[in-house]
């Protein structure tokens, strides 16, 4: 798994509402990770974006808060959880701000990739998608090394066969369970 966005953001704690300089990481898998420094060896909190997150707002549409001392209302941004929670966040700048707005709302609602797998949520998915079963090429589709092959036809009009053996299927695939 990798990271979507990583960073400093000041965090207002929920019971003195301090502000708090954290490093939070975003996984591809929608997780948002906040710990109390870089070294990432004490984990603070955690959000499930796709799951846990309602709302995501920024700079005017923050509610009940100030920003830091400093700071515009445009820095701030507010993940407004599932539970009732809100962490209200604070960017180093309105360009940030954005970045991460715009990063965390992709985490709500788009699949994860890493690498060459895709991750999904099995329970989302209703159906497979439709599948188009093929016949298996006769071998010597992948034998002949006399690309492009030309031919006539009475009509005077000559046409080009381009025969593509990497487009073929080697076996025909298995079919949706």
């Amino acid at each position: 798994m990798a990271f979507v966005k990583s960073g400093w953001l000041l965090r207002q704690s929920t019971i003195l509402k301090r502000w708090k300089k954290n490093w939070f990481d975003l996984w591809s898998d929608g997780h948002l990770i906040y710990y109390d420094d870089q070294t990432r060896q004490s984990v603070e909190d955690k959000v499930h974006m796709p799951v846990d997150c309602i709302n995501i707002r920024m700079g005017h549409e923050c509610r009940d808060i100030q920003p830091p001392d400093g700071k515009p209302k445009d820095c701030m941004l507010q993940i407004v959880c599932r539970d009732g929670k809100t962490i209200s966040l604070c960017a180093e700048s309105t360009d940030d701000c954005l970045a991460w707005k715009f990063t965390l709302q992709d985490s709500r609602t788009n699949t994860a990739y890493v690498g060459s797998e895709i991750l999904y949520d099995e329970t989302a998915v209703a159906s497979p998608p439709p599948y188009t079963a093929y016949a298996t090429p006769p071998p010597e589709d992948f034998m002949d090394n006399s690309l492009p092959t030309k031919s006539s036809f009475g009509s005077g009009i000559e046409t080009v066969t381009v025969i593509w053996p990497w487009a073929c299927w080697p076996e025909q695939p298995p079919a949706w369970p």
